[in-house]
């Protein structure tokens, strides 16, 4: 019984020996500690220097952030990361690159508010998160690590940031708002694009494996960029067009979508507006662009495939002011600039001077309810599928002034040289 006893209890005391030198002296951050230790031990060119040398302690290191409800212990390996003697060492003892700890306090923010990962962790795969199947939110990297920063900032604020700005610009340049909703406003007919940085990693449709790869693990990531890259994989049956972009541009997408998550940090950590901050432009033209051209096409010249749709492609809308009987490019205009400057055409004094003042009229209001309320593509095969695109309700996403403002741009765009051409050669 006594020799049992002894066993065990050599057993016991072998098993914390080993767990206190494996969580202590045998970890990695002990190991980066001490490298750091012994590097800064042969930078040191005065008394004083070798003294801190010598002072360091090798120590579990954290930063303690209650605001965020977040324990940071990557300085505990980053141990470097505020030295400028560092700069250019490799990782993880470099120092941190550019000026974001000159602007930025370290103690304030920490780590994983920008760089994601599992604050808490004290080896280097579990902080990174790399390949953990529940984490969903593992270490970025760059360009997609920029998206992070507005978590914090403005989406009118650092300029410096080319990629995300160019993604935004893409964004709103190409209709996505037509089909998807951000923070309220756009179609109805996909997937709402608020916080789709923050998408459950768990998808029905698996994302291909070597995105995955690609991408770090980061399967967020790799969804997005998959979705705008192949827009039928996710899934496959979608009303989503294949814009044919290029891979710098499919990778600014990705990075501006990434960028779509929930603040995740009290309002004392949002940087302040900028002042002489430009506001939008929410002219006709920019509107047209971030609502209208993901169906109705560049120019507004239609031509969008809609299966089982009884006109077989969406309707061009270029051909707004014949529609609108406006035969003369001088009423056209006439008509566009009073509802650019928001003249309700309807009950103006005096009354609206234009041929057909009447028949006129009665087409702009079909043309506003259409837009206001909607309308359902008709099927041309009624025992076919649903046509993929329908025209959605606007009345809650634009003002009455934002869709006399697109009708304006679109009666702009007909194409009176061409028709002239066409009635000379008659």
């Amino acid at each position: 019984m006594k020799k049992t006893l002894l066993i065990s209890s050599l057993i016991i005391i072998s098993v914390l020996l080993f767990e206190a030198y494996h969580e202590n002296i045998g970890n990695e951050w002990y190991r980066y500690q001490k490298k750091y230790k012994d590097t800064i031990t042969k930078l040191a060119k005065t008394k004083k220097e070798r003294d801190i040398a010598a002072s360091y302690e090798i120590k579990m290191r954290q930063i303690v952030l209650p605001d965020l409800r977040r324990v940071d212990r990557c300085i505990s390996c980053h141990v470097g990361i505020e030295d400028p003697r560092m700069a250019g060492m490799e990782q993880p003892l470099a120092a941190h690159p550019g000026d974001t700890l000159e602007i930025h306090e370290l103690e304030t923010i920490g780590c994983t508010v920008c760089h994601d990962g599992q604050g808490r962790a004290i080896t280097v795969k579990e902080a990174h998160a790399v390949n953990i199947s529940f984490w969903e939110k593992p270490m970025l990297k760059e360009p997609f690590l920029q998206s992070n920063c507005f978590r914090c900032h403005n989406m009118d604020e650092l300029p410096q940031l080319a990629e995300f700005h160019e993604g935004r610009k893409i964004f709103f340049s190409h209709g996505c708002l037509g089909c998807h909703k951000l923070k309220g406003k756009g179609g109805q007919l996909g997937p709402d694009l608020t916080n789709i940085a923050d998408a459950n990693i768990h998808l029905k449709h698996p994302v291909n494996k070597n995105l995955v790869d690609q991408f770090y693990h980061n399967l967020n990531v790799a969804y997005i960029y998959e979705s705008v890259k192949e827009p039928k994989a996710q899934p496959e049956v979608t009303a989503m067009p294949d814009f044919h972009f290029s891979e710098e541009e499919i990778r600014a997408l990705t990075v501006f979508l990434k960028s779509l998550s929930k603040r995740a940090v009290p309002a004392s950590y949002l940087a302040q507006k900028r002042e002489g901050h430009q506001p939008e432009d929410f002219q006709g033209e920019a509107l047209f662009r971030k609502y209208c051209v993901a169906c109705h096409g560049i120019d507004a010249k239609g031509g969008v495939k809609n299966i089982n749709y009884v006109k077989k492609t969406v309707p061009a809308l270029n051909t707004l002011a014949e529609r609108m009987f406006l035969t003369e490019p001088e009423d056209a205009n006439k008509v566009a600039e009073l509802l650019e400057k928001g003249v309700d055409i309807t009950n103006m004094s005096p009354q609206l001077d234009v041929p057909n003042r009447g028949r006129v009229l009665a087409q702009y209001r079909a043309i506003r309810n259409v837009i206001e309320k909607g309308s359902i593509a008709g099927k041309e095969d009624p025992k076919g599928p649903e046509p993929l695109l329908h025209m959605p309700s606007w009345a809650e996403g634009l003002t009455r002034k934002d869709i006399d403002s697109i009708i304006s741009c679109l009666i702009k765009l007909y194409p009176w040289d061409e028709k002239k051409s066409e009635e000379n050669n008659e």
